[in-house]
């Protein structure tokens, strides 16, 4: 059996914990928000429910993503990553469409609403510190592996934190005088809950379609293969993410005069450069172009008058 990276290890470790908070906080909410009457934290208890298939969809997914390549999939499986990623978002925004819809049916209906007592306050302050942690773990780990579905991992953390305060101020003001508050409060809270999974679904649905990479890591790339004082020119260079890495395309422009076992080296050391100074990448492919002559760069070139020398001293039939 293949070891798995340390990248998947954390991705794993991280969806672990992630699930473990997710059954505490779940059972805290549920318990607060039915004994203290408050559908807002109800409410919050099923999006905490929920998120217990998510993250372990997330870590079923990082670990596939992990998987060699095989004769069927040739390129590796990083995809599996980002699919899960969007499974994710469906649940996350099915489970603000139901919130939302409950909240609806309950400020329909205000002489059916009850004051909820100090309970749920409790477990909504929990929650937040809680999640505040997780959000803050999940995030820097994210950044670190550059697996996206940690990334939607963290921005689902986040948005647990803004459920949780929504709570919080619609039990308040359920208390202070305003019953219909709670209630308002989950359609608050399943607005924010769908915004966070079309965020999640547009990053993730973007990796599918091979988005090409960041505008300052592009730059970087450009600098790295330019270094090689032998490239003359980039006539091409594209990048496609999968997963949390990416594939570079490039061609260079190089001198027509060179061997082929000299434009070979060059094309090699542009190749081992990128993947020396851009540990997310994947896989490069360099492809050197003659040029015509007639460049500026050629007038300054010394193979010309090489080939020429060489040219004239081969002997005459």
């Amino acid at each position: 059996m293949a070891k798995k990276s340390s990248s998947a290890k954390t991705g794993i470790k991280v969806s672990a914990i992630s699930i473990i908070a997710s059954v505490f906080l779940s059972g805290l909410k549920l318990a607060t928000g039915i004994l203290g009457h408050s559908s807002a934290m109800v409410s919050d208890a099923v999006n905490s429910l929920s998120d217990i298939a998510s993250y372990t969809v997330v870590m079923g997914g990082v670990a596939a993503a992990d998987k060699r390549a095989d004769t069927h999939h040739q390129y590796g499986h990083d995809k599996m990553e980002s699919i899960v990623s969007i499974i994710l978002a469906l649940a996350i925004f099915t489970t603000g469409l139901s919130i939302g819809w409950n909240g609806i049916l309950k400020v329909s209906k205000p002489e059916s609403i009850i004051i909820p007592s100090i309970l749920p306050l409790i477990g909504a302050v929990f929650s937040i510190a809680i999640k505040l942690l997780l959000y803050f773990y999940t995030s820097r780990e994210g950044k670190r592996t550059g697996f996206n579905s940690l990334k939607a991992l963290a921005a689902d953390h986040l948005s647990d934190v803004f459920a949780s305060c929504g709570t919080l101020i619609g039990v308040i003001g359920s208390r202070l005088g305003l019953p219909v508050s709670d209630p308002i409060a989950s359609i608050l809270i399943a607005i924010l809950i769908m915004h966070t999974a079309y965020k999640i679904f547009r990053g993730s649905a973007n990796v599918l379609l091979d988005i090409a990479v960041d505008s300052e890591t592009l730059t970087a790339l450009k600098e790295a293969i330019k270094a090689n004082p032998e490239v003359k020119r980039i006539d091409l260079l594209r990048t496609r993410s999968v997963g949390a890495r990416y594939y570079v395309e490039v061609e260079i422009r190089c001198c027509r005069n060179l061997l082929l076992q000299q434009a070979h080296a060059i094309a090699e050391e542009v190749h081992d450069r990128i993947e020396h100074d851009f540990p997310r990448v994947k896989h490069v492919m360099v492809h050197t172009n003659p040029c015509t002559g007639k460049e500026d760069f050629c007038t300054e070139c010394k193979l010309v008058e090489k080939v020429a020398g060489t040219a004239s001293t081969k002997p005459q039939k």
